[in-house]
């Protein structure tokens, strides 16, 4: 395994040795057990591919599967925060499979690693998402991708909708699971944040809330959070991309560097501009948990559909399994739902 550890600040090194160390003995304790994890990427990695594509914020990671002439719309995935593409991983699988899902040929899938997530690089400088969104389209643009449906989990559904808002030539339909519109005290505590940021010469930065530990157990803490609704496999996987993304956001942190929070992305706007035909999926498990948290997910989920100029269309996919990790775990049910969609469209072109 190769770690950048030239990107992390100096007084960073000891603390990041002493995770390394102990994130390598949590993943030997865990991983090694799992045969089946290992015999299915060993069967499926050969018609995965993979690339690193400089774009004007940096270098951007994408995973795809299926053929680089693609006759199909393709499906671009992007993931929810702090995961990476591995959250597409069982749908890429599932796109293998062709005469399953009632496509005639094989169908191109591409999932993006988001700036400071997976093996994408932090960006450059400070940006906005839709300024992400735009370094996405250069990735299509190096795959030669002039029309697709976009995918988006959670924070992926807002990178979905502003491309599909802005690009309307380009993206030709809209997939959002679990699609929230945040609270509107949440919405205005991140617009002025943003405002004040903006307005200052040096821009100030909250002290990052992650504390390392030199036993380890802030690993332990982030792995126990969803081990009460994930399996060992998963979570050991989810624990990993929380970690990467953890340790980037600290060095972002260092160098001054701000992502827009999800709170100050213009979602209403978005939504109204957005001309294709959209598809809803909601976990109901989800959206349990969200309600049950007193965020409001079911309240918030019916006002953003009044935000699109003609009604999206709406699925629910019932537990079990129909967490905010469903595309993991119900990557059947999912994938079936977006192909149909697709299909959909595609009679229409």
């Amino acid at each position: 395994m190769l770690v950048a550890v030239w990107l992390l600040p100096p007084q960073l090194s000891k603390s990041f040795s002493c995770l390394l160390l102990s994130f390598s003995i949590l993943l030997s304790h865990l991983l090694c057990p799992c045969s089946c994890l290992k015999a299915t990427m060993a069967e499926t990695t050969a018609s995965f591919r993979r690339g690193l594509v400089p774009t004007k914020l940096g270098l951007i990671h994408y995973t795809a599967v299926g053929p680089t002439k693609p006759k199909l719309l393709p499906i671009i995935g992007f993931h929810m925060s702090p995961r990476s593409v591995d959250e597409y991983y069982e749908i890429m699988i599932e796109c293998t499979s062709t005469t399953t899902y009632g496509d005639n040929q094989p169908r191109l899938f591409v999932a993006m690693d988001e700036f400071g997530y997976g093996q994408s690089n932090n960006p450059l400088e400070s940006c906005t998402l839709d300024d992400i969104a735009d370094c996405f389209l250069q990735v299509l643009d190096h795959l030669e991708v002039s029309k697709c449906i976009v995918a988006g989990n959670l924070m992926g559904c807002y990178i979905a909708l502003s491309l599909a808002s802005r690009y309307p030539d380009r993206v030709k339909g809209v997939v959002c699971s679990n699609l929230y519109h945040f609270q509107p005290e949440a919405r205005e505590k991140a617009l002025r944040e943003e405002a004040e940021r903006l307005q200052e010469k040096v821009p100030s930065f909250p002290p990052d809330s992650w504390e390392l530990k030199d036993d380890g157990s802030h690993i332990n803490e982030i792995f126990g959070k969803r081990s009460s609704w994930l399996s060992t496999e998963l979570n050991t996987r989810a624990t990993l991309d929380n970690l990467n993304y953890l340790v980037k956001r600290r060095s972002r942190y260092s160098r001054g560097v701000h992502i827009q929070d999800g709170g100050a992305f213009l979602l209403q706007d978005a939504c109204f501009k957005v001309k294709c035909p959209v598809m809803c999926i909601n976990g109901a498990g989800a959206v349990k948990f969200f309600d049950m948290i007193g965020m409001e997910m079911s309240k918030q989920f019916d006002e953003v559909c009044g935000f699109f100029p003609s009604k999206p269309k709406v699925s629910v996919l019932e537990p079990p399994g129909a967490s905010i990790n469903m595309l993991n775990e119900n990557a059947k049910e999912w994938y079936g739902m977006v192909v149909s969609f697709a299909q959909d469209i595609e009679s229409t072109i």
